[in-house]
């Protein structure tokens, strides 16, 4: 193998793959990154076995080959030089050399035999949507996904594949997030179930425009296609929560809120025992306010917002770090926020039907 690729280029390719290298070393093959150079392209490539990511970028290629570095290494070298034209040159088996202006690196190949042929997702099944409305989709919904201690399904998110909508859920068990955007639906129905990690990967990839993203799915595995890079993940095998039962449809207490200030009345009044395990915030709703209230060993606060109110009066308790984490996900002017009892779940939604937040009340102290 031996080629000539800009250098902003490649450490841009690599930025993106090195994602998917493991966290924890288990096999010393994973840790490398493989490179083809093969007609006009060298592809790079990396996988931890659950999640791939391949990246194609433009080269001139001299001679055809195949070669697999430490990722990491590589990455790092590359981004000390992205700024200049790089001669890659495999053409010994054991060890990769990069030439730029007049210096050169040696790196030890590692064995490419034994680099693992991760799965061909066959493309007869997709679905298609616009880049910016399934990056949202993800972004409105990741940061729910619940921790490692959690039960199989609530480690990632639930894509729930309609014949026109893509509805995306994400719940730790306390809270829950939905996100609806439109599709263009090539022959799937039904509920899938994306770990997190390669979740938050395809947003940090997956850009805000209006090019179209395609998304095909095989028995248990899903793979993203954005033009020249490729994401493909293993699912989650268990089923997902029944969440649509979970949802209320009517409510007797109805707030509409500046999300702006009532954004920054949270965040204020969560500083008086952000300390504790968890950030209480009382909401007590009365007529045209709605006053937040916490305390703990180093004082109390109280602060009154105004709002708009339909039905009941209502006194009601949550952990202020789930409410600051919906409103930060927002980016409307207002919000309503929907009660029945004290006791029962309260939904966050905006002036659209394309998403909520749901989040079940603590005890109201006091």
């Amino acid at each position: 193998m031996k080629l000539i690729c800009q250098g902003n280029e490649l450490s841009d390719a690599l930025s993106k793959v090195v994602k998917a290298l493991p966290v924890k070393r288990t096999n010393p093959i994973l840790d490398g990154i493989r490179l083809t150079a093969s007609g006009d392209t060298l592809t790079l490539f990396a996988t931890d076995l659950e999640l791939a990511i391949e990246k194609k970028i433009n080269a001139n290629v001299l001679l055809e080959g195949e070669a697999v570095v430490p990722g990491k290494l590589f990455a790092d070298y590359a981004k000390k030089i992205e700024e200049e034209e790089i001669e890659i040159d495999g053409t010994d088996e054991a060890k990769l050399t990069l030439r730029y202006l007049d210096s050169a690196v040696n790196i030890k190949c590692l064995n490419k035999d034994e680099y693992p042929v991760f799965k061909e997702v066959s493309t007869e099944h997709s679905f298609v949507a616009l880049r910016k409305d399934f990056k949202e989709v993800i972004s409105k919904v990741i940061f729910n996904v619940a921790a490692d201690d959690a039960r199989p399904s609530l480690r990632g998110v639930c894509l729930n594949i309609k014949p026109d909508e893509l509805e995306a859920v994400a719940s730790d068990g306390y809270r829950l997030a939905l996100a609806k955007a439109t599709i263009q639906n090539n022959g799937i129905v039904e509920k899938i179930v994306v770990p997190a990690k390669s979740m938050n990967e395809l947003n940090r990839l997956v850009d805000d425009g209006e090019e179209s993203v395609a998304v095909y799915i095989e028995k248990n595995y899903i793979m993203v296609d954005l033009f020249h890079t490729k994401i493909v993940t293993r699912l989650i095998s268990e089923d997902y929560i029944n969440y649509e039962k979970i949802i209320p449809g009517v409510f007797t207490t109805e707030v509409t809120v500046d999300k702006n200030i009532f954004e920054k009345a949270i965040d204020r009044v969560a500083l008086m025992n952000r300390m504790e395990k968890k950030s209480y915030v009382k909401m007590e709703i009365k007529e045209d306010n709605i006053t937040l209230n916490a305390h703990s060993e180093d004082g109390d606060v109280n602060e009154k917002v105004t709002i708009g109110l339909k039905g009941k009066d209502l006194v009601i308790g949550f952990n202020s770090k789930y409410i600051i984490d919906a409103m930060h996900a927002i980016d409307e002017p207002f919000v309503t926020l929907n009660f029945t009892t004290s006791t029962a779940p309260g939904i966050i939604k905006g002036s659209t039907e394309n998403w909520l937040y749901l989040i079940l009340p603590l005890r109201v102290i006091g």
